[in-house]
Formats: structure tokens, sequence, C-alpha cells
């Protein structure tokens, strides 16, 4: 069984979005535990907006690849080939 590290850049499935999100709020329960000033909770607030529009923008992704993965399977199957 081989394990992949998630990605960033080119996310494939919920399990790279769940772990970056995992990671994103461990890292702001960590510095809001060691440092909590106006300043900071600001910068955690962009920091999670940041975060939940790459969310966003990686489902939206996932979505689409999905859809042209569907619509080729689809295809294949009407042309009686099959992968």
């Amino acid at each position: 069984m081989s394990v992949r590290v998630p990605s960033v850049r080119h996310p494939h499935s919920f399990y790279d979005v769940f772990s970056v999100v995992a990671a994103a709020v461990a890292i702001m329960a960590l510095v809001l535990a060691v440092r909590y000033g106006s300043v900071v909770r600001l910068e955690m607030a962009v920091f999670m907006a940041i975060v939940f529009l790459w969310v966003g923008w990686a489902i939206d992704g996932i979505l689409e690849r999905s859809e042209e993965r569907s619509v080729g399977e689809r295809r294949a199957l009407r042309n009686g080939k099959r992968r």
C-alpha cells in the first residue's frame, strides 16, 4: 500500500482537503495558545479566510475533474469500449 502526501497545488480527494484544513486549524490553535492579541486574532482570521477560499477552489477542481472523468467514461461506454 502506498501512502502519498496531501497535495496543496493539485488536490485529488477529500483526504487532501481535510488534511490541509486540519493542519490549518492545528496551526491556528497553536498560535492562539502562545500569543493572543488583537493583531494575532486578525492575522488568524485572515489566515482562515485564505484557507477557506483554498477549500472552495480545491473542491471545485476535484468536482470538475470528476465530471470530466465520468463524461469520458460515458463516451467510452457509448462507443462500446471499456477502460
